[in-house]
């Protein structure tokens, strides 16, 4: 019959607002690391207060991208893709700006 040939899911499921908040946190200090490791690599170390200071903001900004994703990863009847890519945009970001600093403190 034609009725069955139509593939119908129904589901309570929703994409998850936190979820969304998360990928959103995590790409923003993502994007920060590229920019401020570019505008390092361009101006040999003229502006290294300023990037450290928009390091700082970024990586609170991955650490909020985090804790709400972990939040959303947690959540019932949700779609699972956007809270997973988020919590790990944010762990990725979060890991970069570790490194980072890590490597600033040893270099010292």
């Amino acid at each position: 019959m034609a009725i069955f040939d139509k593939k119908y899911r129904f589901t309570s499921n929703r994409h998850s607002l936190k979820g969304m908040m998360a990928l959103i946190f995590g790409m923003i200090s993502l994007i920060s690391f590229f920019l401020a490791a570019m505008i390092s690599i361009k101006n040999a170390d003229e502006m290294a207060d300023r990037m450290g200071g928009a390091g700082l903001f970024a990586f609170i900004f991955g650490m909020a991208g985090l804790i709400t994703g972990i939040a959303a990863v947690n959540e019932p009847d949700v779609f699972p893709i956007l809270p997973r890519v988020g919590f790990a945009t944010a762990l990725i970001a979060v890991l970069l700006w570790t490194g980072v600093v890590c490597a600033g403190v040893l270099i010292i």
